[in-house]
């Protein structure tokens, strides 16, 4: 009886199960369909690509060429009203003005003798500021109020010197006049000047050479 009792509490003991192996390596073949290729999506990757084609920019105009076109009213050498009657007269550019005859253009005026000594001035400012990138027909009037009437002469001068005799024509009569309630050319913008200048004196100084 002990005997069947033991045999109903005991365990039998199971052998462990053994898994058959796999192969490591399982290769799986796929049949993979060519989808078709649509042609909007063609030009859309050849498009995207391809390089973007930019327009060509607009190359500003010389500074001659835009300062001789120039309207006299906005060149502001004198005042309006007589940019208004040289405008009656056929003179309504800065290149106009350059290029008439000032003797027979003089004896239009009430003092032919002091209009042709003006118009004489005004001439030798626009062919000086045309010489001078960045330079305008008033700032050159101002120069050749204080005798700095040529490039080559500008090449050699100093931007302090230049500004101190500046200040003090601005500070008369003549000065106050054409200056109308406008600031003087400041001492950065002298120096470009100047530097500018010093450019075309050497580069006719080597074309003098060559030649």
């Amino acid at each position: 009886m002990l005997r069947q009792l033991l045999r109903l509490f005991s365990f039998r003991r199971q052998e462990p199960t053994v898994i058959a192996k796999e192969p490591d390596s399982v290769v799986l073949y796929a049949a993979v369909e060519n989808a078709p290729q649509n042609n909007s999506c063609r030009s859309n990757a050849r498009s995207a690509l391809s390089p973007t084609i930019l327009p060509s920019a607009r190359p500003l105009p010389h500074h001659r060429e835009r300062l001789l076109s120039m309207q006299l009213a906005h060149a502001k050498l004198c005042g309006t009203r007589r940019c208004q009657r040289l405008k009656g007269m056929g003179i309504s550019t800065t290149g106009d003005l350059a290029t008439a005859d000032l003797a027979n253009l003089a004896t239009q005026f009430g003092a032919p003798k002091k209009a042709l000594k003006v118009l004489k001035q005004y001439r030798r400012a626009i062919r000086f500021s045309a010489s001078v990138p960045g330079m305008m027909p008033r700032d050159a009037l101002l120069l050749i109020s204080i005798h700095r009437r040529s490039v080559r002469g500008l090449a050699m001068e100093s931007p302090a010197r230049l500004h101190r005799d500046l200040e003090r024509f601005a500070e008369s009569t003549q000065g106050r006049q054409q200056l109308r309630g406008r600031r003087i050319p400041s001492t950065r913008r002298l120096k470009k000047w100047i530097s500018e200048c010093e450019t075309a004196a050497n580069r006719a100084r080597f074309h003098a050479m060559v030649a």
